[in-house]
């Protein structure tokens, strides 16, 4: 490494930092320098991320040869200095005079200088290495000094973006900013005036040696490069953020992992369920009165014998784990990613990934049954409040340590979503990509993978290859429906291996596959009228309604306008009984509600039932496919309006999901078209009209099914357009980030919050509380406005709010994208979240529960809103 003292004068005196309360004595620019590269060794210790960066580049390829040591270690050079001097540019005599409030002696008159330091810290770094470049012998590789250049030019980038996002690099045109700083630090010499070099760099610079011409930025392999600048680029924020943390508070930031996997198997070792799955491997009876759970266990005990087979942990970095609905695939997973901790040291840190917040909150659920307090389960979305921590000493909260936690991830055990998960990956902005250096070796679960967009599959599953592999993440793809991904890059030597290698054994046996009766008579009865349908639908209800008396029937409909109108339909017809409506549209407390009302049991024996048995035998569930994943419900019939193959396998995932029950009984029915929802979605060639397509649904062969789809995947991404791979081989090879970050954008529409402000009364720790929509709104905006109390804490204050602003939040998607990016009718906003002044008349009431439900209707009427 290159010693700041030996590149910058008067180091002594420079300032990084400075309370502007004046209560701290500033901080000196080599402080800020060694704490920054202070708390990168600590990651390398915590993190192997120099293990890491290693392992990027000794795969690195120009021309088709791997770089020699020498450029290895000089590129490692250059990652570990750009994160030193990240903030080199602070040597500006503007920023250290206006800024720092330095008086060190400067010339006030003199034009021009200005008080930025992140693009002349570009500068600076660049002069630093430039002549070092052409000290490395191309060792064969004709070339490689201008592939060199391009790696300088691009970490460069990264320093004059640290405090702001990554852009496109191709497009952005950084070599005229790069120009145009050289010109003014050459117009206005005491720019850098305490940079040791400044006569070099005024005199003999060469700007030539940066441009297109004379850098190689299209010879090396694309896909390691990008990787490795985007770590660069999490490292720096991650380190600045860290060593800015350490002045303000003068403590040192926790480094929380899983460091004690020992004990935490002991834990989950002593749960009822490991222990009768002990029991089952000396006793194959043991489960004789409940044979679902011998099922469960073979399959249990087969991913893991497969995950421990001799190297299968070292030499692989995404595992399939495809698996029944109701086999205990969260189960399955905690085992799984315990026992790659135990046999890979490295790995220290566990990443749940879900496409709902339901299945977050039931995942949470079941993790803090099983380890309790001992150690932190952090749930990261949009509704949970930051997770904060008395301080032991005077019993206050430390907002600022508690925000630092939450912005680097720092619990062993996280909960979060499928977006927050790509932002980490591909988001462009410096919190977004605080996490990802955090990711490295660590255990990555992705539920339901079927549920991202469709059209990007390649990609997604290219880089999740890629991402795996460089960053020595262990990612467990788990699904009923698992759509094996890697066949759309077979000319890629992955690291894809099967947990389960016969899924036959158990899709076929007749618990799971027997669990629900599969009818398609709707289906077959020819009839086109829509008016037609819809009473062939009711009849076939009410036939069952008056065989079974007494059942649980599911009815699932593409559209929230038909789950609308089937609900009204069915409330007049059957007064007596309890029928709810699940959407989209639904507030997460009424959600919450009617969920807990219909999986309520039997706590005790009673006249009324068995312990363990469902209260509520007698409802009518009508729902949008929010029903399909997330949600844990048991039901005995179900009705559904065709779509996709795999969403059928998920709505009957909510079929006899217990496998207790007999009789249970799905029935299918084409009413509305899903090319309105699944737009571009190539699993829509074909449907249960097919018949081929329902042997695929019976015989659970997924496989076939997306076969078809991955072979118009193919043929439309190998073409040479916009979409192709070569393209996306291209954008990245580039380093142009903020292109492949919308191409791997997960949700395209617009998409927003309406608050809507009403009177809500909920129960809280068994008391009826009334909150006021109106005077939330205020609270929550006057907190969000104030600027009397630090960042930090308002931070977690407002998320504090977000339990209870949910209760009143509902989603608006434009589909259309031709709303001007909000809706037409709202009084107030703050950021995405729109305030409709009168929400009292967009509500109507569920009668059983009491709560209000968003009248989508009455809204759209008022406003010909595009809602679907």
């Amino acid at each position: 490494m290159i010693n700041a003292s030996d590149v910058i004068e008067n180091l002594e005196k420079l300032y990084a930092h400075r309370d502007e309360d004046n209560v701290k004595i500033p901080e000196l620019l080599v402080q800020h320098l060694d704490r920054t590269l202070y708390f990168f060794n600590k990651l390398c210790d915590e993190k192997n991320v120099d293990n890491v960066i290693y392992n990027i580049l000794v795969n690195v390829e120009f021309d088709g040869q791997k770089l020699n040591e020498k450029c290895c270690d000089f590129i490692k050079e250059l990652f570990v200095d750009a994160l030193y001097f990240h903030d080199i540019g602070k040597i500006n005599p503007a920023f250290q005079y206006v800024k720092m409030n330095n008086k060190l002696e400067f010339d006030d008159k003199e034009d021009g200088l200005d008080t930025k330091h992140s693009q002349l810290g570009a500068l600076l770094f660049v002069h630093m290495y430039i002549n070092k470049i052409n000290e490395i012998d191309e060792d064969g590789i004709d070339g490689v000094q201008g592939f060199l250049r391009h790696i300088l030019f691009s970490f460069a980038y990264v320093i004059s973006r640290h405090h702001t996002y990554l852009d496109d690099l191709e497009k952005v045109d950084f070599y005229d900013t790069l120009e145009n700083v050289y010109n003014r630090v050459k117009d206005k010499v005491s720019y850098i005036r305490y940079y040791k070099n400044s006569k070099d760099l005024i005199e003999n610079f060469n700007m030539k040696l940066l441009n297109n011409s004379n850098r190689y930025g299209d010879g090396h392999s694309p896909y390691e490069i990008y990787i490795l600048v985007k770590l660069l680029y999490s490292a720096i924020v991650t380190c600045d953020f860290y060593a800015t943390s350490y002045y303000e508070t003068s403590k040192e930031p926790n480094f929380n992992y899983i460091n004690n996997v020992e004990e935490i198997f002991e834990i989950y070792k002593n749960t009822n369920i490991y222990k009768g799955i002990e029991k089952y491997k000396k006793d194959k009876n043991y489960f004789n009165d409940i044979p679902i759970n011998a099922l469960r266990t073979d399959m249990f005990l087969e991913a893991e014998k497969s995950l421990l087979k001799e190297q299968v942990v070292n030499n692989n970095n995404i595992f399939y784990l495809e698996a029944p609905t109701g086999s205990g695939k969260t189960n399955t997973s905690i085992n799984l990613a315990l026992n790659i901790i135990k046999s890979e040291p490295n790995i220290n840190k566990i990443f749940y990934i879900f496409p709902f917040n339901t299945l977050v909150e039931q995942t949470k659920i079941t993790l803090y049954n099983i380890f309790s307090e001992k150690f932190k389960i952090a749930v990261i979305n949009s509704i949970t409040p930051i997770i904060t921590t008395q301080n032991d000493e005077d019993g206050m909260k430390d907002y600022k340590e508690d925000l630092l936690n939450r912005q680097m991830l720092q619990y062993p055990v996280i909960l979060t979503t499928h977006v927050n998960f790509f932002n980490y990956l591909f988001g462009l902005g410096r919190e977004s990509n605080l996490p990802l250096v955090h990711l490295c070796n660590s255990v990555i679960i992705l539920d339901e993978i079927q549920s991202y967009r469709n059209s990007i599959w390649p990609e997604i599953i290219k880089l999740m290859d890629t991402y795996g592999k460089y960053l020595n993440m262990k990612i467990i793809i788990m699904s009923a429906t698992l759509p094996k991904l890697d066949n759309l890059i077979k000319d890629v030597k992955s690291n894809f291996y099967e947990l389960i290698t016969c899924k036959d054994k158990y899709y076929n046996n007749k618990l799971f596959k027997n669990r629900v009766l599969l009818n398609f008579e709707l289906l077959d009865c020819g009839l086109k009228d829509r008016n037609e349908i819809k009473e062939n639908i009711l009849n076939k209800i009410n036939e069952v309604v008056t065989e079974r008396k007494q059942s649980r029937i599911l009815i699932e409909f593409i559209k929230k306008t038909t789950a609308r109108d089937f609900y009204n339909t069915l409330r007049e017809a059957y007064i007596e009984k309890r029928i709810v409506e699940i959407t989209g549209d639904d507030s997460n407390y009424y959600r919450k509600k009617i969920l807990a009302e219909i999986n309520a049991k039997y706590s005790d024996d009673c006249k009324l039932g068995k312990k363990g048995e469902l209260v509520l035998k007698d409802v009518i569930v009508v729902a949008t496919q929010v029903i399909e994943a997330g949600v844990d419900i048991d039901m005995d019939v179900g009705f559904k309006d065709i779509s996709l193959l795999d969403g059928e396998e998920q709505f009957l995932g909510r079929i006899n999901r217990s496998c207790q029950r007999k009789n249970c009984i799905a029935y299918f029915f084409n009413y509305d078209k899903s090319e309105t929802i699944y737009r571009e979605d190539y699993r829509l060639e074909k449907d249960l009209m097919n018949i081929e397509y329902r042997e695929f649904l019976i015989n659970k062969d997924f496989q076939a099914f997306y076969n078809l789809c991955f072979q118009r995947l193919n043929e439309k991404k190998n073409k040479n357009n916009e979409e192709s791979m070569k393209s996306l081989d291209k954008e990245v090879q580039s380093l142009n980030f903020k292109t492949v970050n919308e191409r791997l954008k997960l949700i395209t529409e617009s998409n927003y919050q309406l608050f809507l402000a009403y009177t809500l009364e909920i129960e809280e720790d068994g008391e009826s509380i009334t909150i006021d929509g109106k005077e939330l709104w205020q609270e929550y905006k006057k907190l969000y406005k104030n600027d009397e109390i630090g960042y930090a804490e308002r931070t977690i204050k407002l998320s504090e709010f977000a339990q209870k602003i949910s209760y009143f939040t509902y989603s608006y998607v434009d589909y259309s994208n031709k709303y001007d990016n909000k809706p037409k009718k709202y009084e107030d906003r703050m950021g995405n979240l729109f305030y409709v002044e009168n929400g009292e008349d967009y509500m109507i009431e569920d009668e059983a529960t009491g709560c209000k439900k968003f009248d989508i209707g009455k809204y759209q009427q008022d406003t010909g809103g595009p809602f679907l």
